[in-house]
């Protein structure tokens, strides 16, 4: 014992002489720190367990927080909506008969509006969409000229729908020159019409040469002009050599009528379409006419006014209406089919049918309603 205690003296007085050290540490965290050396295992084992609860917690925290949240919106709206309804309930004995009343009257007025358009809509497109060569309203006055085509070929009838028509002023109507049509000399003369009598002088200016092929093409040009008019002779003031080979009594004229015509479409250089009537040629049917339309004549500037692919059958129905039933692949919802209408009607009307009947896989076309039968007309290539 003797011998040690020296040596503890010894370490004392040595300890003594160490510096000072502070720990501020906490004693919590002091423990913490020696029972993580004591037992390190079970404190990662904690750790672990903490996290695998983290997320688990932080979903239903979620999942809870999204539920209040809707319940939250599903009140607000059922209030809402109960308040409207209640509001709206105090106030319906009062306005719900005045508010049904306006919506009657705007649903009508749309509806009128609506129907209106679409008649307007339809109107348009049957009036303007198409362009017509024909008139059938039988009530509007009209005056006719004709003319030659470029050689002479064919014949081009025209309507003027104007009571005030002068036939030395035509070229106010149509420009002869760029549609390639030919004034025999109708300019020239002067004519007279009261009712069904005309009275008809040649001024100087007359220069048609007097020939066999002339006074041919005069005669039918004088017929297509008055025709239409009920004229069956015309009284001449004077005499030209032109009416030479005419059989006159005291200078009256008289007209041969225009019979079993076919009509096909003549189109000069870039000028409009016209119905031309073949000039030549004997067609004792109309089903024969009808055939000659479809060929073409590309020499004279002469197109059909029927496809040429065109399977036709025709059938009396009376005395006065035909049945004509038309089948091609051509026939749709275009011009060319609006101008086979019309150019059958001017036809039809040669042949002494009043009506035509058509069955060409269509109801309607343009202006005309195929369902019922189409009034035939003289009026042909009409200008205002």
């Amino acid at each position: 014992m003797k011998n040690h205690k020296p040596n503890e003296e010894q370490l004392k007085e040595q300890l003594r002489k160490l510096p000072k050290m502070e720990d501020k540490r906490s004693k919590e965290e002091i423990y913490k720190q020696i029972e993580l050396k004591i037992y390190p295992d079970e404190e990662a084992t904690r750790k672990k367990r903490s996290f695998v609860w983290i997320p688990m917690i932080a979903t239903v925290c979620a999942a809870l927080l999204i539920f209040v949240i809707i319940q939250g919106q599903d009140f607000s709206k059922n209030y809402d909506q109960s308040t409207s309804e209640l509001a709206d309930e105090s106030s319906m004995d009062s306005s719900e008969k005045f508010d049904n009343s306006n919506d009657e009257i705007a649903t009508s007025e749309e509806a009128d509006v609506m129907e209106e358009a679409e008649s307007f809509n339809e109107n348009e497109m049957h009036d303007t969409a198409y362009r017509y060569l024909l008139d059938t309203d039988d009530t509007q006055s009209a005056s006719y000229m004709a003319f030659l085509t470029e050689q002479a070929q064919h014949i081009v009838p025209v309507t003027i729908l104007n009571n005030n028509f002068s036939y030395s002023h035509i070229s106010e109507y149509i420009n002869l020159e760029e549609n390639g049509l030919y004034d025999i000399g109708i300019s020239d003369m002067h004519f007279e019409r009261d009712d069904k009598q005309v009275r008809a002088t040649f001024t100087d200016s007359f220069e048609l040469q007097q020939s066999g092929s002339n006074s041919s093409n005069f005669d039918k040009i004088i017929t297509f002009m008055f025709q239409p008019l009920g004229v069956e002779e015309i009284q001449f003031e004077n005499r030209d050599p032109i009416l030479n080979e005419v059989d006159m009594s005291n200078n009256l004229y008289p007209l041969s009528p225009i019979e079993q015509v076919p009509y096909k479409i003549y189109q000069y250089n870039t000028g409009l379409d016209w119905f031309a009537a073949k000039n030549d040629g004997t067609f004792k049917t109309l089903t024969v006419a009808l055939e000659e339309m479809k060929i073409a004549e590309p020499e004279f500037n002469v197109r059909p006014s029927i496809p040429e692919d065109t399977v036709i059958d025709t059938k009396d129905q009376t005395a006065d209406q035909v049945f004509v039933s038309l089948s091609s692949d051509q026939i749709g919802e275009n011009q060319s089919t609006v101008q086979m209408i019309e150019a059958i009607l001017a036809t039809a009307s040669t042949y002494g049918y009043q009506e035509v009947l058509f069955s060409i896989g269509m109801d309607q076309i343009g202006k005309y309603d195929l369902s019922q039968p189409i009034q035939t007309t003289d009026q042909i290539n009409v200008i205002q």
